[in-house]
């Protein structure tokens, strides 16, 4: 009589079948969309970069861009210097910092006063709630945020959640683009800078998948001898612009050497 084994192992996971519904389709023309009329003012920060972030100038509501940029190249410097003339000027702003702890923020605000009054958040205090704590203060509502960095971000919602790179990626684009259209308290329309480095070869660091679900990317240089930096704009879907922006960091904060430079 033949002996019947017994198989053990991993039992099949089930796959939820997703059933296609033709209703949800949504075909519109461009006359079908409406916004409110704020949407198409661009936030000032009233010096040159104004020239390269929009046709308008200046930071346009509703948009999500990249800084990428090597280690030392000015990319949070750049970041809390548009934040802080934005505040200045009446913008709610955030910074968002993932890499820096209070002690090192406070001796970044001794070097550079301007920066003391953008106000922000510091993940290093929330890595065992870092989704709610994000989604909670994104609600509030900001004109600007500033993400310091997507790859910090998007590594402590991984440890957390013990998921995927994909699936933080889909958590932190999706939120972004829910503030970017006015979902939050204040009803505003979101801009978020997100920071992003390189790798020592220039690549990006990250996946297609950030870049190509931004609306604009932007890289910051340096040179070898740290003097000469720049930024400019390889996509940005708000600007027709194709300059060179050329600044340096000393004394109070970042200074533009020219208004402008064609690539």
């Amino acid at each position: 009589m033949e002996k019947k084994v017994e198989r053990r192992g991993r039992p099949k996971k089930l796959v939820e079948k997703i059933i296609f519904d033709p209703t949800k389709i949504d075909l519109c023309r461009g006359s079908d969309i409406n916004f409110r009329d704020d949407l198409l003012i661009p936030f000032k920060v009233n010096n040159e970069i104004d020239l390269i972030l929009s046709t308008d100038g200046g930071l346009m509501p509703g948009t999500n861009m990249v800084f990428v940029g090597g280690p030392g190249s000015g990319k949070s410097t750049l970041t809390l210097d548009i934040l802080s003339s934005l505040t200045l000027e009446g913008k709610k702003c955030l910074y968002v910092s993932g890499e820096m702890d209070r002690k090192g923020h406070y001796k970044y605000c001794k070097r550079i006063p301007k920066f003391n009054c953008v106000q922000t958040l510091f993940l290093q205090n929330h890595i065992d709630d870092i989704k709610e704590t994000i989604e909670y203060v994104f609600s509030l509502g900001y004109d600007v945020i500033g993400v310091d960095s997507i790859a910090e971000v998007l590594e402590m919602y991984r440890e957390a959640h013990k998921c995927t790179l994909r699936s933080a990626e889909s958590w932190f684009l999706s939120l972004q683009d829910k503030m970017k259209n006015g979902d939050n308290a204040g009803k505003y329309y979101t801009s978020f800078i997100n920071i992003q480095q390189v790798t020592k070869s220039g690549d990006f660091t990250g996946s297609n998948r950030i870049k190509h679900m931004t609306d604009a990317m932007a890289h910051i240089e340096v040179s070898k001898d740290n003097l000469d930096r720049s930024i400019h704009f390889s996509k940005n879907r708000d600007c027709d612009k194709d300059y060179k922006i050329f600044f340096s960091i000393y004394g109070d904060g970042v200074h533009y050497a020219f208004n402008q430079e064609e690539k």
